[in-house]
């Protein structure tokens, strides 16, 4: 078995924990929806779940290049989870705010 660098994996939790900083922001400053259709916070809420299971999700390889890519897609899906809620939270305001 091929000895994993700690070093590849520092870049990776240092950006999956500022988008999680992100994320809580923008949670934070949602706070309570009070959407007209509620299925806008079920999926924020799905949103919110996705995020959480790609920050966990693990390449579980040696190679330091596919854990790159691993990473790069997994960073890329993240940012793309956080773009969704900002534009469900910006339908929210829309009807909350007319």
């Amino acid at each position: 078995m091929t000895a994993v660098s700690p070093r590849p994996l520092i870049g990776r939790w240092l950006a999956v924990g500022a988008l999680v900083l992100a994320v809580a922001a923008i949670a934070f400053g949602i706070g309570t929806a009070y959407a007209a259709d509620p299925r806008l916070a079920e999926a924020d809420a799905a949103l919110q779940k996705a995020a959480a299971l790609l920050e966990a999700s693990q390449s579980g390889v040696d190679s330091p290049k596919t854990q790159k890519e691993f990473d790069r897609a997994v960073g890329n899906a993240l940012a793309d989870v956080a773009s969704a809620r900002a534009e469900i939270l910006a339908a929210q305001n829309a009807v909350d705010n007319p």
